[in-house]
């Protein structure tokens, strides 16, 4: 992370280096390369991104099933 001032005091700000694509995408490009820390980046890829699965929409909160 670079760090800019914003009145006067040190502000962090994310940089992206290069986009990899969506999730999916960029675990399979991740996998795929030769990187030497791929393993650790892939732990904090999939951690800070949630899968999409049946019960969840592209955004928001996951679909609740309605009571039986």
């Amino acid at each position: 992370m670079q760090s800019q001032r914003v009145e006067g005091k040190p502000h962090p700000v994310p940089k992206t280096i290069a986009y990899l694509g969506n999730r999916d995408r960029a675990i399979s490009r991740l996998e795929a390369s030769d990187y030497s820390a791929k393993d650790k980046l892939l732990s904090q890829v999939r951690a800070a991104t949630p899968s999409v699965g049946k019960n969840h929409s592209k955004r928001g909160r996951p679909k609740q099933n309605p009571p039986a």
